[in-house]
């Protein structure tokens, strides 16, 4: 049975524990004061309102605006101040999740306590796996989970905030927070731009993405620097165990997968011909491609006329430390510092690499 909102003492032992326990401040308190079904509060935020902190401009239909305190709200008591670092960590993870390409790149979340991580692989025994059928007494082919021998590397990813602390105090909350997810999509960037090098060289463990040609491999009959029908469409046939469904491409080949004709069927109706199984009166189903939300992206760090396609959920693992988004905005406040760094600790290890292959229009 949860806690009385009001018998919770909110004090910095609390991040510890959640530390311990790989959960968020904001899961923590949910365990020990659970919200009854379909509260508009969450328990974090019902500390929030317990202290007094309004965190948001609200406008009412009457025309009365309720100002957001000023961030000196998250100093008042000691209880307040333990607030103030799940707060920013609840704003990065929220700008996270809504403004950037990070989330759709991660498969796997892992916390762990330190900051050293060795990633699992599966170990398939290839030559035993020629055996599809076996009589009673013969032995089974095997696989082995085992771990790889380079260990993940972690990295910190962030930024700092540098202003007078009397300045910062005095600002309104709801004004900082603007700030934060501005700061916390460009930390995503960054994220991003890691996985990236990650889907193309791997994470140390001799898993670089295999490098398919559109002509030399696929399509004979293709035009060096054009996509084909027929050798995009042997590409995604090469993703036999994960099928593909994410694209991350430079932005020359992001244009010529949206606009060119290859001949009579755009790639963007391909696209949907194998997402949906219907396009321009075509019915098709084809259950091994790619089946419900294709997303596609382009990147500046993926080299021009190529594409890089991963099956999310197979492709890549973020490696998180815990507590690591706490600590450093945990400072700003106890010390009262002129600078508010905003970060986390984070490496990112490929799960499967049968799940990432490159195609390079350009040969």
């Amino acid at each position: 049975m949860g806690k009385n909102i009001a018998d919770i003492k909110l004090d910095r032992r609390l991040y510890d524990q959640a530390r311990g326990e790989k959960v968020t401040l904001t899961q923590l308190l949910e365990r020990m004061d659970p919200s009854p079904e379909g509260s508009p509060l969450d328990a974090f935020e019902r500390q929030l309102k317990r202290l007094g902190i309004k965190t948001k401009t609200i406008y009412r239909p009457n025309g009365d605006v309720i100002y957001a305190d000023a961030l000196d709200a998250f100093y008042r008591t000691e209880e307040s101040a333990v607030l103030f670092p799940e707060f920013i960590s609840r704003t990065v993870r929220e700008a996270i999740v809504q403004d950037t390409m990070l989330p759709y790149l991660i498969g796997q979340n892992t916390v762990i306590n330190g900051d050293s991580y060795r990633s699992y692989y599966v170990d398939d025994q290839p030559s035993k796996q020629k055996k599809r059928r076996v009589t009673e007494a013969a032995e089974l082919p095997r696989v082995s989970i085992k771990g790889r021998e380079q260990t993940v590397k972690i990295y910190k990813f962030g930024r700092a905030i540098e202003s007078s602390y009397e300045a910062l105090r005095r600002m309104q909350i709801d004004m900082l927070a603007i700030h934060v997810r501005r700061i916390a999509m460009e930390v995503a960037k960054d994220k991003v731009e890691e996985i990236i090098d990650v889907i193309k060289n791997g994470d140390g463990n001799n898993n670089a993405a295999p490098v398919l040609k559109m002509k030399a491999d696929l399509d004979g009959d293709a035009t060096v620097g054009s996509l084909s029908t027929k050798g995009f469409l042997l590409y995604l046939m090469e993703f036999e165990e994960f099928p593909c469904n994410t694209l991350v491409a430079a932005k020359d080949a992001f244009i010529q997968l949206v606009l060119a004709n290859i001949p009579n069927l755009s790639t963007t109706d391909l696209l949907k011909l194998l997402a949906q199984g219907t396009t321009v009166g075509i019915s098709l189903s084809a259950p091994q491609l790619p089946s419900g939300d294709v997303r596609l992206f382009w990147h500046k760090d993926v080299p021009s006329l190529q594409i890089y396609g991963v099956n999310r959920q197979y492709a890549i693992e973020q490696v998180t430390e815990a507590g690591s988004d706490i600590s450093e905005s945990d400072k700003f406040i106890t010390r009262q510092t002129s600078v508010l760094t905003i970060s986390e600790n984070n490496g990112y290890s490929k799960v499967f690499n049968e799940a990432t292959k490159i195609l390079n229009i350009n040969a």
